[in-house]
């Protein structure tokens, strides 16, 4: 039995020399006891916890080494200095606790059959390895690799080596354990291979590090040399400095932007050339010389000349370029004091609301700018980011600006109602600032940071709805809306702007091919169901390429040319078969159906509804990717049936309980909602249950209430043209529109019979066969 001395974060090799200082009262009483004993020897252990203070037999490895104490001095503060030597690893097979002592009682291991050929071999490529990582070690004295390499057992050499590894506890408690040498020898090597590849790498940083702040050290060196002989030489600037100072002096720029930049370029002068920070100073002059301060395009204000640049460019829309000619009247006789008014042009993809814009410019003789707001989330594309940014840039505004080369170009703001929100901010509050005359004159920029003057430019914006464009926005913006295009004007528009320029594009001219007015007019009429004019534009552009490649083809075969002209019974040669629309309008009388009126994005539509009655429970299905507020209107109509069933068919009200019902809109695929099909879905389901057959030729559209009261709708300009464009004439409209109807143009309304009503009931009289 010896006593035990649990050693803190030191692990005691046999062979080895180790001081150690030993503080408790408990270990010190212990060692001044086996100081007493012939041998002077003392069992060492590392704890498993170095922070525990008073360590039991759980606290201590179970393998430890056995010392002599060779030298034992007692220090002033009462701790004791003890030299020990390392004889021999031993296990304890148990610890006991004596008066507060720890002692062991100790077995030794037996090392086991070692294959001495293995052993050298393992010696050997261990001794390497030491050598290179005392070399890398920056401790370590290279003088050590000698006398260790001179020791002839290997086990003595491995734990002499352990012993001056810079390793933590459990791994040099893990060589300890390892009572076999060959084991011994193959952990330690594993140790070294990873311990020296650390040492390597650590150098390699330390290098690369030194290196770059000698580079840097350097740098500032030649740097401060550099400015010492500009001071002396009175040079002020560098040449780019100077460079933006002769740009700045021979730019128009208001006082309190030549301030900022004379301020932005002493910063500079100050800040070394190499620093990133001088580079964004630089891009920041750059950019606040950039911007078009004070420099105007000349305007040009000539009523006469701004309607002929527009009856050019556009066929009808009468109502729209009298607005626009009012608006520049208006600038031309108030000048700088009227307030700017935002045009909003809004309708349908396709009928020109950017060609305007651009017609608008030209009018003016202003210079053009436009981008898109359609799917802008992040409020720094109008206000630009802070300088504190990487990367940082105006915003959209400042660019546009900035391309446009003058303070008062006309700019178009596209797809205004498409605009988003996220977490970045809301781009829709930030354009409030731009298009505000009341404030747009000192909008800021966070990049440039100083204000910019907006009040000169012209903002026209764009929108297929207007509904869903922010109330604050709208409340700011004068809305003009653009109808569909009717047939006859679709007619004219390809054959005085279309065709022109699609002759051009292909290489032809009317000498090679000529396509007939009935031909067109089948174009428009079989190939392209649309508001505006773009499929139209793509139907003619793929007819001119077919006759281009036949053309081609005819030279290329030494053929004579031959003109090539196009009639109705030719088209289905170059563009396929008719391609109709999916809408089949009823023809003959039908139960449980009707036609409504639909006004979407891209313009005015016709909706069929359909509705069957079969048993059930008194449940209504739904299908056809219906809205929820569609779903509510179909709940509405059908409790206005049910409660007014004896008004409406003087009978008697079926068993509710026992009836199922089932509406459908067709094209499932495409999502539908909104109020306006109240009345529309009230038809097909009074017309299911009553067995009263619906009078083709007539569409409707309208909200109902539970009390049966038909009310307003909006889009009736877009829904009249798509109930043409459908041959229906026979329209009902709530009583509520009919001032809309008054102000709609004369073109419009030609040949459509209005049937104007309040309540539901006068719709079943005249659109159901019987009445009620």
């Amino acid at each position: 039995m010896l006593y035990v001395l649990p050693a803190r974060d030191t692990v005691i090799f046999p062979g080895v020399l180790v001081p150690i200082f030993v503080g408790r009262p408990s270990t010190l009483k212990a060692i001044e006891i086996a100081a007493t004993a012939e041998k002077r020897r003392i069992f060492v252990a590392a704890q498993k916890n170095p922070e525990e203070e008073n360590p039991g037999p759980a606290d201590v490895y179970d393998v430890g080494t056995v010392c002599e104490m060779l030298q034992m001095i007692r220090m002033p503060d009462g701790t004791m200095k003890l030299l020990l030597e390392g004889k021999e690893r031993k296990r304890c097979r148990a610890y006991v606790l004596q008066d507060s002592m720890l002692t062991a009682d100790l077995v030794s291991v037996p090392s086991g059959y070692v294959d001495n050929d293995r052993l050298e071999a393992l010696r050997q490529e261990v001794f390497r390895e030491f050598e290179s990582y005392v070399t890398y070690h920056p401790r370590l004295p290279a003088e050590l690799i000698q006398p260790v390499s001179a020791i002839k057992d290997p086990g003595l050499a491995a734990d002499m080596i352990a012993a001056h590894m810079t390793l933590d506890v459990q791994r040099k408690q893990s060589l300890l354990e390892c009572f076999r040498v060959d084991s011994r020898l193959e952990l330690l090597l594993k140790y070294l291979i990873s311990e020296t590849e650390m040492l390597k790498l650590g150098r390699e940083i330390h290098s690369k590090v030194q290196k770059e702040i000698d580079q840097n050290q350097r740098e500032y060196f030649l740097r401060e040399q550099l400015k010492a002989i500009q001071e002396e030489l009175k040079i002020d600037d560098s040449p780019e400095a100077q460079d933006l100072r002769d740009r700045a002096a021979k730019s128009e720029l208001p006082d309190y932007v030549r301030s900022k930049v004379e301020s932005e370029l002493k910063r500079m002068a100050k800040t070394p050339s190499m620093s990133p920070e001088s580079t964004v100073i630089r891009n920041y002059v750059e950019w606040l010389l950039d911007v078009p301060w004070l420099k105007k395009s000349e305007e040009r204000l000539d009523i006469d000349a701004a309607k002929k640049v527009l009856d050019a460019n556009h066929y009808g829309l009468k109502r729209v370029k009298d607005r626009l000619l009012e608006y520049l009247a208006v600038r031309k006789l108030a000048g700088k004091s009227s307030r700017a008014q935002i045009l909003c042009l809004v309708g349908p993809p396709g009928v020109g609301k950017t060609s305007l814009g651009k017609s608008v410019a030209q009018a003016l003789g202003r210079r053009f700018v436009n981008f898109s707001l359609g799917g802008m989330r992040d409020e720094a594309e109008i206000r630009g980011h802070r300088r504190t940014y990487i990367g940082a840039l105006p915003g959209r505004i400042v660019q546009k600006l900035k391309e446009a080369g003058c303070n008062n170009p006309v700019m178009l703001l596209d797809e205004v109602d498409k605009i988003g929100s996220d977490f970045r901010g809301d781009p829709a509050s930030a354009l409030l600032e731009v298009l505000d005359p009341e404030q747009n004159s000192h909008f800021t920029d966070h990049y440039l940071e100083v204000p910019v003057d907006l009040s000169d430019v012209l903002f026209i914006t764009t929108a297929n709805v207007s509904h869903t464009i922010p109330a604050p926005l709208l409340d700011r913006m004068d809305v003009i809306e653009l109808s569909s295009y009717l047939p006859e004007e679709k007619y004219h528009i390809a054959k005085d702007h279309l065709l022109p320029r699609i002759y051009k594009e292909s290489g032809l001219t009317k000498k090679d091919a000529v396509l007939s007015s009935a031909a067109l007019k089948a174009v428009i009429a079989d190939y392209s169901h649309e508001s505006g004019v773009r499929e139209l534009d793509r139907r003619l552009s793929t007819l001119f390429r077919k006759i281009a490649r036949v053309a081609l083809e005819r030279e290329e075969r030494g053929e004579a040319p031959r003109k090539v002209s196009i009639g109705v019974k030719d088209l289905a040669g170059y563009l396929g078969a008719p391609h109709r629309p999916d809408v089949r309008i009823p023809r003959e009388p039908q139960t449980g159906l009707s036609v409504g009126l639909a006004w979407t994005a891209a313009g005015g539509d016709v909706l069929i509804i359909e509705a069957v009655k079969m048993p059930g429970k008194g449940e209504l299905q739904l299908t056809g990717n219906l809205g929820k507020v569609m779903q509510e209107s179909a709940m509405t109509a059908l409790g206005f049936i049910k409660s007014h069933w004896r008004e409406l068919t003087n009978q008697a009200e079926p068993k509710w309980g026992g009836v199922g019902l089932h509406l459908h809109v067709p094209e499932g695929a495409i999502p539908k909602d909104g109020p306006s099909a109240g009345i529309t879905m009230a038809i097909s389901l009074f017309s299911a249950l009553s067995g009263a057959k619906y009078r083709p030729g007539y569409a409707m559209t309208g909200e109902i209430s539970l009390r049966g009261d038909v009310l307003p709708i909006g889009g009736l300009r877009e829904k009249t043209l798509a109930a043409k464009r459908y041959g229906i004439y026979n329209l009902f409209i709530p009583e509520a529109n009919r001032a809309d109807v008054e102000d709609m143009e004369p073109w419009i309304k030609q040949g459509v019979r209005y049937v104007f009503v309040s309540q539901a009931a006068q719709v079943f009289e005249e659109a159901l066969e019987g009445g009620r």
